[in-house]
């Protein structure tokens, strides 16, 4: 009788001990299930979209979207919701244009380049130069002086251009350059310019920077082919402006057990001021707000803490991130996962994740019964996280990359087409199915990524 006491004592101690290892099948489904069919983060989202719209790191609109965002957290239920503060610098783009002025008169769709200084009260208008990279503007270096010289790169993926809009400027003018133009970094237009950060290098002089559509750009490109000389005329009023206090907004759902150990949801709150930022970033930070609100709403309460960020400033510089670090530099060791989500909220097609190969493995057969929100096309495989985590990634914590399918992410990136009506409802509560699952799994299990359980394997 003894023995089979004892036997039954050992299975139920083992039983027990599995479970803590893993998460209830049915559990997962559940949860699953209920963020299908909720439309939390869709009524969110279209708040943050029509009611408040752009929002630079420093502007009004993103006071406001702080608001939103402390607002919205509270009525998901979040144990505790507060802000951080970070130093972030200000640019404002007043009014601009530009237009051709020979050899035909033609108005060009432009948009100002984020941190790039104005033209000053009487604007530049100059020859341009058309060139297809830093080897050929090099080449051609004496050729330069007093041109506006414009980046028209083929569409070779979005590095293959992006690299010109943020880098661009400074080598033009060190070769004596008034102003730089680039092609948009978009392989589709519709006649949209598109906006996104640039960089002056220290010492170059300080010389105009903007966008023109593919349209316009493609444009000038084959005048200038043909042997015309096609002048620009370009205004702006952009201004580099003192530096500014703003915040990265956090709430937490308090582990039940492991409460000091964080699986950490990113997004970024701030926006371009073309647009209303649905896609980059406004859903991301709507679907992380909704996964976790969605646990608690399953009356669930995982044994580790689930930590939301809206990180500040990413797109101008990505302080929201270094700030991050800085301020929980002391508690790394207790982030367990750190995931992001930046890429829209398209389609959901997986995870990508930076860590070593076991821990990646773990993670996929974690995930494995969520490949259901995208049976053709899911995966967890090795890639990279997010720009805004990749600070405390690079010091060890897992980091976790959102995937979406980014057929049309390019179409409305940095522009005025990112609008809420650019969001599929069905496609958006599947992203937040997806990053329940993900928290769940992670937060809910003993174990770490990777980590053999005591007692051995699963």
């Amino acid at each position: 009788m003894f023995k089979c006491l004892l036997t039954f004592a050992c299975t139920l101690l083992c039983a027990t001990a599995a479970s803590s290892q893993t998460v209830d099948p049915a559990t997962l489904d559940n949860l699953v299930d209920a963020a299908l069919a909720d439309s939390w983060a869709y009524e969110r989202l279209a708040e943050l979209c029509d009611e408040i719209g752009p929002r630079l790191a420093g502007s009004p609109g993103m006071v406001k979207a702080k608001e939103w965002s402390v607002r919205s957290m509270k009525e998901a239920g979040f144990d505790s919701v507060w802000m951080e503060e970070v130093t972030v610098p200000v640019w404002t783009r007043g009014r601009e244009w530009a237009r051709v002025t020979a050899p035909v008169e033609f108005e060009l769709e432009m948009i100002g380049l984020g941190h790039s200084d104005g033209t000053g009260r009487g604007g530049i208008e100059a020859p341009v130069m058309v060139v297809g990279g830093f080897e050929e503007l090099s080449i051609r270096s004496e050729e330069v002086p007093g041109k506006i010289v414009l980046f028209d790169m083929p569409w070779e993926g979005y590095g293959s251009v992006a690299t010109y809009r943020v880098r661009g400027t400074s080598p033009a003018a060190e070769f004596g350059a008034v102003a730089t133009l680039v092609r948009s970094a978009t392989d589709r237009s519709l006649g949209t310019p598109h906006t996104g950060m640039m960089r002056y290098a220290a010492g170059a002089p300080r010389i105009p920077a903007a966008a023109l559509t593919v349209e316009d750009a493609g444009r000038i490109r084959r005048l200038v082919a043909k042997g015309h000389e096609v002048r620009v005329r370009l205004s702006m009023e952009a201004e580099n402006r003192d530096s500014t206090i703003c915040h990265n907004v956090i709430g937490e759902i308090r582990g039940r057990e492991l409460p000091d150990e964080i699986v950490l949801l990113g997004a970024h709150l701030d926006a371009w001021d073309a647009g209303t930022g649905a896609h980059d970033d406004g859903g991301g930070c709507a679907m992380v707000m909704a996964a976790a609100r969605q646990i608690l709403q399953q009356n669930l309460r995982p044994r580790r803490t689930v930590r939301v960020v809206h990180f500040t400033a990413e797109e101008n510089g990505v302080f929201g991130g270094k700030a991050y670090l800085e301020t929980h530099r002391d508690e790394l060791d207790r982030h367990i996962l750190a995931m992001e989500s930046d890429s829209g909220s398209f389609a959901p097609r997986g995870f990508s994740v930076d860590a070593n190969d076991v821990v990646i493995a773990d993670i996929a057969a974690r995930c494995a019964p969520l490949a259901r929100l995208a049976p053709e096309h899911w995966s967890v495989r090795r890639g990279g996280s997010g720009a805004d985590i990749g600070f405390i990634v690079r010091e060890g914590v897992v980091g976790v990359g959102h995937r979406v399918d980014g057929t049309h992410y390019f179409d409305v990136h940095h522009s005025g087409a990112d609008t809420f009506d650019k969001i599929d409802p069905t496609a958006l509560a599947r992203n937040v199915a997806a990053i329940a699952g993900l928290a769940w799994v992670v937060a809910e299990p003993t174990a770490r990524p990777g980590e053999t359980p005591a007692g051995g394997p699963e």
